[in-house]
């Protein structure tokens, strides 16, 4: 029969044997059992308030995040969205980067485990830029495009006037100065296939543009459908997480 005290005494040695506490200026520096990404432990930060603690994990999580990724392009679209269910469901709140909870001094060490339970599932907000799926690859290019183009000037799934130009559409028409710019995403080798073939068309039809292909990842593709699409293309993006490399493409088309 299981000795339920004993159990909880070595339960809570064990807790306390792996909790470490250190002071940090005005607040404690505690460094919880949990395992980052990174393989470091979740450290938060308590500070007395009126409530009785704050919990505060002192901005490091968005740090971290901030070392691989574009902040406002990863907490933006599908992605944002849950990072705001993640907030609502943990209690945390955000100030400029920082994320706390403020608890009871009763709860204390239940808040510290919710606090570290959310910015571990904050900080598996990446994979999903490395473990990309569809339907979050071209919410994550319409995010590109509209961050640095007036949502007046994009025309998603742009029919060109050209006969039978409802099967070569085009995922973006950007207005410029000089001519339109269309833009294409790319995440597989049909969708490389089908943009190389609507590229020659419109350019055999005699239509004015630049281009621009959006890949999900170049590496996934066939050797013969890469050539294929970057004597086609203008300009190509090689990966989706070049925000900046989207941006800069569109601007200077733009010009």
């Amino acid at each position: 029969m299981i000795d339920v005290n004993e159990l909880k005494e070595t339960l809570c040695h064990a807790f306390c044997a792996d909790v470490g506490i250190r002071s940090s200026g005005n607040m404690l520096n505690v460094s919880l059992p949990m395992t980052a990404r990174d393989g470091d432990s979740f450290s938060v930060y308590l500070s007395r308030s009126p409530a009785g603690w704050r919990i505060s994990d002192a901005a490091t999580t968005m740090m971290r995040l901030s070392y691989e990724n574009d902040l406002g392009f990863l907490f933006s679209g599908q992605r944002g969205r849950l990072y705001e269910t993640i907030l609502a469901e943990t209690g945390l709140k955000e100030d400029d980067g920082e994320l706390f909870l403020d608890v009871p001094a009763d709860q204390l060490i239940v808040g510290m485990f919710r606090v570290g339970q959310g910015l571990s599932r904050i900080e598996d907000l990446a994979l999903w830029t490395r473990s990309r799926v569809e339907s979050t690859f071209y919410s994550d290019l319409r995010a590109a495009i509209l961050s640095v183009v007036p949502k007046q000037d994009v025309t998603e799934a742009y029919v060109p006037d050209i006969p039978g130009g409802e099967d070569y559409l085009i995922d973006y028409r950007i207005e410029a100065q000089a001519r339109p710019l269309y833009v294409f995403g790319v995440n597989g080798k049909d969708k490389a296939r089908l943009t190389t073939i609507t590229l020659l068309k419109l350019k055999a039809a005699g239509e004015r543009f630049d281009s621009m292909v959006v890949l999900n990842d170049i590496a996934d593709l066939p050797r013969a459908d890469e050539s294929r699409l970057l004597e086609a293309a203008n300009d190509v993006v090689p990966n989706i997480t070049n925000i900046e490399a989207i941006r800069e493409k569109i601007q200077h088309r733009r010009a």
